[in-house]
């Protein structure tokens, strides 16, 4: 069994296991490509094939630059992994939750972790009570269509919304996100390092959802705010309809709008949000998007002065 010694103790890899059988646990290779001619074939001096291997041989294929580094699924979330056992506390780490995702047959993946012993109780001006755990999301693309990402957010108890951190003017130095296009010098351990500040970055905002539910807010002020949001007038619909019954549930606060915008990026809503109907599977990276979505609105001058009320 993986184990990693640290300060004399032996920390069993909570991990291990979680990847296996799932839909990205699958080996890469590359080969070749051959251009036809008119006096033959010939290799292509500027692309490759990545080729998808599967219980019965070779179940995909693509292709890629001729320089761009093929790392499989496994080797990505392995480097994510190990730096977490690394540099968090084991008694944080244990019971942690992993859900698996994928889309365009395999070649997006996603991995969400979330540590039930990191969690800080929230409670709002009219009593509402819930809790909010540490969740870190890991994404990536065998294909050159996705970079190398991850970001730093949380869980909420009361309703299993995913929250994303975004960056603040108080902690400039925090990493809530991290981008990397998968290049011939990109690192793995060197993108994974600044997971070591996670659990701190994660207790500072925990006081901004505190702050959120305490922060009073009107259903009108409320909704006003949801009409700003650069997206369908049907999208705004539908979270206003969220946001109504946010308000039943928790009270008039900045918290219930920003639970009402994280169910939108978190659920999928039928009733409310119209999804594209496609051959292909992609519906864990379209509302991957949505998170991304709701990270920008989480991010814009105009969330930032509704805190700062």
């Amino acid at each position: 069994m993986n184990a990693i010694t640290k300060l004399n103790t032996t920390l069993i890899n909570p991990f291990e296991g979680t990847f296996d059988g799932s839909a990205l646990d699958f080996t890469v290779e590359t080969d070749d490509i051959f251009i036809s001619a008119y006096h033959g074939a010939s290799n292509s001096p500027e692309k490759k094939a990545v080729l998808k291997h599967g219980s019965n041989g070779i179940e995909d294929w693509w292709v890629v630059g001729r320089d761009y580094p093929v790392k499989s699924h496994r080797q990505y979330y392995t480097a994510i992994e190990r730096e977490i056992m690394e540099n968090m506390d084991p008694n944080h780490i244990n019971g942690v939750q992993v859900t698996t995702r994928s889309a365009r047959n395999g070649r997006w993946g996603l991995r969400d972790y979330t540590f039930p012993n990191v969690q800080v109780p929230v409670k709002t001006s009219d009593g509402h009570e819930t809790t909010v755990s540490l969740r870190i999301v890991a994404w990536s693309g065998l294909d050159g269509l996705t970079a190398n990402n991850y970001m730093l957010g949380a869980i909420d108890g009361f309703c299993t919304n995913g929250m994303v951190f975004t960056p603040s003017v108080d902690k400039e130095s925090a990493h809530t996100k991290v981008y990397k296009r998968n290049t011939k010098n990109f690192s793995l351990d060197g993108f994974a390092v600044h997971l070591q500040s996670s659990v701190e970055v994660f207790y500072y905002q925990a006081e901004q959802y505190r702050k959120m539910a305490l922060l009073p807010l009107t259903r009108e002020h409320g909704q006003n705010f949801i009409d700003t949001l650069k997206m369908s007038e049907n999208k705004r619909d539908g979270i206003k309809a969220i946001y109504s019954q946010e308000i039943i549930d928790r009270g008039q606060n900045v918290f219930s709008l920003h639970s009402a915008l994280t169910n939108y990026s978190s659920h999928v809503n039928p009733n409310l949000f119209r999804t594209r109907t496609t051959k292909n599977d992609v519906q864990a990276e379209s509302m991957f998007k949505r998170e991304e979505e709701i990270y920008n609105v989480f991010s814009s001058h105009q969330w930032q002065e509704l805190m700062a009320a």
